[in-house]
């Protein structure tokens, strides 16, 4: 992974001494901003090449006034009142390592004279917020008065040593100084830093749910999830349940972190944090625990806040309380119980199957077009029975491979789309690839043609492939027969002869594509092709966050002629350029294609799992009628244990106690994790279980809730037009109600958000459920996740040891 880089000023000149007054003007005249990495600094400001630095972005000559931000901070020590172990060690407490130190020129055995430099994860883009930063650091640690200003340049040095090569987190350096602040003003909260008053835009929207530092909502003041006000608990019922809690009742002497975690959870019990502030005071004063003022300090400071409560498992170490979220859910609620608000009634497989052929019969027969009609059947109902004997239609399949299986049932006349071709040569397979990466497949099939057609020179072998390709292609033009082809070929075509076409299997992957390129990819193609620089100069002057995405005066195909063989860019530049909306964050762009269905047609989708308000609000135009056979008996059982969530997370603390459980079962689990378990499924996982049946009537085991990234949540929200806060759409461990269900579940608090969130979760759980086709076998289906299914037969908080 690429070292990350910070934007910083440096001297294009080595000075290696201080200069007197009257020549320092050589080293501000010699300045020019510069981005490397951490290394790369440190290497740039050591003697005897040293290059004098300011950590300050500035809009022309460095002065406060032309201050733009600044990722890197110095902190000058030249009076010796403190040494350089005592300044690393003011930041252990807080577990913050510094990133490198140096000695400066003028220091000596009498007087050590070194700076220590911070590098940050965030710009500090409000000048308000560097002074105060900067004032704090000054009376903590006695710092250079005269070095806080963002416009200081500071001279390199000598004996550099680095010391932390990750960024520190600027949120959670504020809180350091906060609660410094704190401890120094008598336990008052008046002069921390208010990060939203001076800086609406600091905090950053939470990307993946799985990869939240520090779980902490400084800009927004929400109670805990599972409460409205502070809540009664029975304190040693909690210290029995949560060994972390216990260790502090006890008086074991816990860190910054751990303090920290319990406060935010403690601030909504009633008299939590008098508690705990009793606990620190009675084991401070027999000597068991020393406690500084920074310790007591953390309690005013959540308070004030308003944190949510940081999970139980992201702060203790213990193997026991890493399945533990919050205190009050622990200690209140049952974890993993299953409220039944609305028992499902369902139908005999006789009475599906008839309600099923008599409807898709009557839909097939009429003569409409211009409608889709959705048809949610339940895994191995049947639907494949209903291809076999249709004639005039095209049946689209997710895969070839499920293309080829339905070639062997048909029992009409049909044709059917070629596989991918292969050349022997492999530059003409690599041009292909290429056109399909960056976003031009009409391209590839070009480039096909023009080999069946000879007008690309390659060898008689690959000529007969392209015109073998290119006929059995044409062969799907005839409108008088069945053509059996691909999700993606039929939604790419630009007209279809046929009137009928039928989906086995929701397409909305390919309908909606959520894709990435990257900024850097396009900025170094603007200078060969000149058009391009006014995309990169807007995508250059935007601030993170969500965008629509403008209509670029771009002509594709003078692009395309520019970049044929020359195989400069990288990524999908094209269908960026063609997309709806896109997300900025650092150098990529994370944008959402949308694709339509077939117009003029009749369009027909067979799918055990589609979200069928999400096509109502894709396709407003779009008349759709619903027929919903999904509550059927099964002959199987699933059965469904609640008690952990088994998200990606949650999997990685306590995947190896689900595992002994499980045992030798099969298991269909998160591609990355099947390391976890005995007898993983090798080809089948999360995103990847349609259309496979070599487990079925078999007994299997599903472990997971495979939570997608917000950035996918957050751009189907914006293509279907909900309305939500980019940079404030708290998710968290709360009680919801979904699906006839109340259960906890870590989501959105915006329920639109919620209602694109748990469709998508439950949609590649009930895939993975139906590989072992429960409906006609007598087979088990174990499902570990914490949202529950319609389709479980029994919901257990915790399976039995055996």
């Amino acid at each position: 992974m690429e070292e990350k880089k910070f934007k910083y000023s440096v001297t294009n000149r080595i000075f290696n001494e201080k200069l007197g007054d009257g020549l320092f003007k050589n080293v501000y005249n010699s300045m020019a901003p510069t981005e490397t990495n951490i290394n790369d600094f440190s290497r740039l400001i050591l003697k005897p090449n040293a290059h004098s630095w300011c950590g300050g972005v500035f809009s022309g000559l460095i002065k406060d006034d032309n201050w733009i931000e600044s990722s890197i901070i110095g902190m000058d020590f030249d009076k010796g009142e403190i040494t350089l172990e005592e300044v690393y060690s003011k930041f252990k407490e807080f577990d913050i390592i510094p990133n490198l130190h140096y000695d400066t020129f003028s220091s000596s055995e009498q007087l050590h004279k070194f700076r220590v430099v911070l590098f940050f994860d965030s710009p500090i883009t409000c000048i308000k917020m560097y002074t105060k930063i900067m004032r704090t650091l000054e009376k903590l640690f006695s710092t250079d008065p005269n070095c806080k200003n963002p416009s200081r340049i500071f001279y390199g040095g000598t004996n550099i040593n680095v010391t932390n090569e990750n960024p520190l987190s600027l949120e959670y350096f504020i809180q350091f100084i906060d609660i410094n602040t704190i401890a120094r003003d008598n336990n008052l909260t008046r002069s921390i830093i208010d990060i939203t008053s001076i800086d609406a835009n600091f905090c950053k929207p939470l990307y993946s749910n799985d990869k939240n530092v520090h779980f902490l909502a400084s800009h927004n003041k929400l109670n805990c999830t599972s409460i409205a006000g502070e809540k009664v608990i029975n304190w040693d019922q909690a210290c029995e349940k949560i060994k972390i809690l216990n260790d502090f009742n006890s008086g074991k002497w816990l860190y910054h972190q751990e303090l920290l975690g319990l406060a935010t959870n403690l601030m909504y019990v009633r008299g939590g944090l008098k508690k705990m502030k009793s606990i620190m005071n009675k084991f401070n004063k027999s000597g068991e625990t020393d406690y500084s003022k920074n310790n007591f300090a953390i309690l005013p400071y959540v308070k004030y806040k308003g944190y949510n409560p940081i999970p139980v498992h992201r702060f203790s170490s213990y193997q026991e309380d890493q399945e533990i979220h919050d205190i009050i859910t622990e200690v209140l609620n049952i974890r993993g119980h299953i409220e039944i608000l609305k028992p499902v009634k369902n139908i005999s497989l006789k009475e599906a199957e008839d309600k099923m052929i008599s409807k898709f019969t009557e839909v097939i027969s009429n003569e409409e077009t211009g409608k889709t009609y959705i048809f949610s059947l339940p895994t191995a109902i049947g639907k494949t029975r209903l291809l076999e004997n249709l004639e005039k239609c095209i049946i689209a399949l997710p895969t070839n491979h499920l293309k080829n299986e339905i070639k062997e049932r048909m029992n009409v006349a049909y044709s059917y789309s070629p596989d991918m071709i292969q050349f022997k040569d492999p530059f003409l397979n690599k041009k292909i690839e290429y056109f399909y990466q960056i976003g031009l497949p009409k391209k590839s099939m070009k480039t096909i043609r023009n080999v069946a057609e000879g007008k690309d020179p390659s060898n008689k072998e690959d000529v007969q492939l392209a015109i073998d390709y290119c006929h059995q292609l044409d062969l799907c033009d005839n409108p008088e027969i069945t053509v059996l082809s691909t999700h993606k070929r039929i939604i790419n075509s630009d007209s279809l002869l046929h009137k009928t076409v039928i989906f086995d299997e929701d397409p909305l992957n390919t309908l909606i594509e959520i894709k990435t390129t990257s900024v850097k990819d396009i900025v170094g193609v603007q200078y060969l092709y000149k058009p391009l620089k006014s995309v990169t100069d807007y995508l250059l002057g935007l601030k993170e966050g969500i965008y629509e995405t403008p209509l670029f005066d771009i002509d594709e195909d003078d692009l395309f002629k520019f970049i044929d063989d020359k195989r400069i860019l990288e990524t999908n530049v094209f269908d960026f350029l063609n997309s709806k909306f896109f997300i900025k964050h650092e150098d990529f762009i994370h944008y959402i294609m949308k694709k339509e269905l077939p117009k003029n047609t009749k369009n027909i989708i067979l799918s055990a799992t589609i979200p069928i308000d999400f096509y109502k609000k894709l396709y407003p135009n779009i008349e759709f009628e619903s027929i919903d056979i999904r509550n059927v008996e099964q002959v199987g059982k699933v059965i469904q244990y609640t008690r952990r969530s088994c998200s990606r997370s949650g999997l990685e603390r306590y995947g190896h106690s689900v595992s002994v459980e499980v045992g030798d079962q099969t298991v269909i689990t998160f591609q990355k994790l099947k390391g976890l378990f005995k007898n993983p499924t090798q080809d089948i996982h999360f995103g990847n279980c349609s259309g496979y049946d070599y487990l079925s009537g078999k007994d299997l085991t599903v472990v997971g809730t495979p939570h997608r990234n917000n950035i996918e949540y957050f751009l189907l929200a914006k293509l279907m037009g909900v309305k939500f806060d980019y940079f404030n759409s708290p998710f968290r461990y709360q009680k919801i109600e979904y699906n006839g269900f109340k259960f906890m579940f870590n989501t959105f608090d915006n329920e639109d958000l919620r209602k694109i969130q748990l469709p998508l979760i439950e949609s590649d759980l009930i895939q993975a459920v139906g590989r072992a086709r429960t409906l006609r076998n007598e087979c088990i289906a174990e499902v570990y996740s914490g949202l529950p299914l319609s389709i479980a037969d029994e919901f257990i908080i915790k399976k039995k040891s055996a």
